[in-house]
């Protein structure tokens, strides 16, 4: 994990277009005429399609499909939803796109009116092959176990910019409101999700921004890519994580302040590195549950609000 934290230092040189499937997203949305969202939601009100494929990802053994899973609220699209990407973490050799978490999440993001994605990336164990301009940003000195990892790290980053597009690409069939697609990842999920994010312009040009990302224990590679204004972020980290270390997120922060950009990072004393170790719907920021505290920070991104730029200790 640590490794793949540093992965990225040197893509500032890449410059290439994600590949995408031309398929959309058909066939999602109910015909409903009408609908009333109830006060609590379940599963069972969310319209789910699972294993949506979003493109083919090259592997030493030949193409693999990856897809996504769809959440969406059981009501007639009056108007383009929000919508939550979520990506998983495992150190980008373990997890899937199928987790307790994010399910709970997305019956959350219902309950608000929003949609939610689930990614599935290329593993370790799927021995990713990826584009020739991001190897050369993989450390000449890391060997074995170390850079297939980063590799791997490197792939996820290379096609959830292909998810971005997909997801923009359909966005008219599936009620998705391009400018306010957001990327959430845990761990792994956070390297990804802040990479792709800010580094968008570099490895990724045609590539949709993405409105906000929420970030649970991952780091930024290089914080120098977040430049001056740029995409607001939330950060939930343990200040005893021993995998990614809680002064990444500190650097996060003075990054954010120095360039006039959102974040809020909110610091969990004593607190390891997994859901275990922090809990979103038990734990809580100034006495309310963190995925309360992040549902309303999404809201104010969504309102063209600008979240306030704070570091809380819980």
């Amino acid at each position: 994990m640590k490794t793949a934290t540093n992965l990225i230092r040197r893509t500032a040189l890449i410059r290439r277009t994600a590949r995408i499937l031309t398929a959309g997203l058909i066939g999602l949305l109910p015909a409903f005429a009408t609908s009333t969202q109830a006060q609590s939601m379940s599963m069972a009100d969310l319209n789910v399609r699972l294993g949506v494929p979003y493109t083919q990802a090259a592997t030493e053994n030949g193409p693999m499909t990856l897809a996504l899973d769809f959440y969406a609220p059981k009501r007639a699209c009056t108007a383009p939803r929000p919508t939550m990407v979520m990506i998983h973490g495992g150190g980008f050799k373990t997890g899937d796109r199928n987790s307790r978490r994010w399910k709970e999440f997305a019956v959350s993001f219902g309950e608000q009116g929003w949609n939610s994605i689930s990614l599935s990336y290329r593993l370790v164990k799927d021995e990713p092959v990826i584009h020739l301009v991001l190897m050369q940003s993989i450390p000449d000195g890391l060997q074995g176990e170390d850079r297939a990892q980063a590799i791997a790290g490197a792939g996820a980053i290379e096609t959830t910019l292909q998810a971005i597009q997909f997801i923009n690409q359909s966005a008219g069939q599936a009620c998705i409101d391009p400018d306010n697609v957001f990327l959430i990842g845990s761990s792994a999920g956070g390297v990804t999700a802040l990479n792709t994010t800010f580094m968008v312009d570099e490895i990724g040009r045609g590539t949709p921004p993405v409105a906000g990302v929420v970030n649970f224990w991952g780091s930024l590679s290089d914080v120098d890519t977040m430049g001056q204004n740029d995409t607001p972020v939330f950060v939930v980290h343990g200040t005893a994580d021993r995998t990614v270390l809680y002064s990444k997120s500190e650097d996060l922060y003075a990054r954010g302040q120095a360039t006039n950009t959102s974040v809020q990072l909110h610091g969990f004393q004593g607190r390891g590195h997994s859901w275990s170790a922090i809990k979103a719907y038990e734990d809580s920021i100034n006495g309310r549950p963190i995925v309360d505290v992040m549902i309303d920070w999404i809201g104010e991104v969504i309102d063209d609000r600008r979240p306030a730029t704070l570091q809380t200790m819980n």
